[in-house]
């Protein structure tokens, strides 16, 4: 059986993008279709069928560490906020000590001491459910959808064959 970070850590094979493919609005266009999987799944290359409904070959993209970190880590803002949390740390003495408690960062706000894990592994508000980063998405699919749907409905009303 397979821990659960073997699990997260695992690349995503044909069978589980096709499934996941399955599920997807078939009203989006085969390039749509290709551009929302390469993001989804992290993928540098994906090969679809004709009809884009079945997923032939995928080429996995991999990660560039050095720039994410360079993208938001070494920002001013952030060197700033980490070094106000290892000052937090140090002026009470509990920097390095090994007591598993770090500097509580709840709001960009330093509120006191929480266990590591905890503090670290809280979801960001952009991952959770209902966070309108993802809402927006799915509003500007549906928005570019809709359009589709109008404009076929219409030409099929006046009869242009398209």
């Amino acid at each position: 059986m397979k821990t659960f970070k073997e699990y997260w850590d695992s690349k995503a094979s044909l069978v589980q993008i096709n499934s996941y493919l399955k599920g997807l609005n078939k009203m989006l266009s085969v390039a749509d279709v290709i551009q929302h999987l390469k993001k989804h799944f992290g993928l540098k290359s994906v090969k679809m069928d004709r009809n884009g409904t079945k997923v032939l070959a995928i080429e996995s993209a991999k990660r560039d560490y050095k720039a994410e970190y360079k993208k938001f880590q070494s920002s001013p803002e952030r060197i700033k906020y980490r070094a106000a949390l290892v000052k937090f740390n140090r002026d009470k003495g509990t920097y390095g000590n090994g007591d598993g408690k770090d500097a509580s960062h709840k709001g960009g706000k330093i509120v006191g001491f929480e266990d590591e894990s905890k503090n670290r592994g809280r979801a960001e508000a952009s991952r959770l459910k209902g966070s309108t980063r993802k809402e927006s998405l799915l509003r500007k699919l549906r928005r570019s959808n809709s359009r589709k749907m109008k404009i076929r409905s219409v030409s099929a009303v006046v009869g242009v064959r398209g």
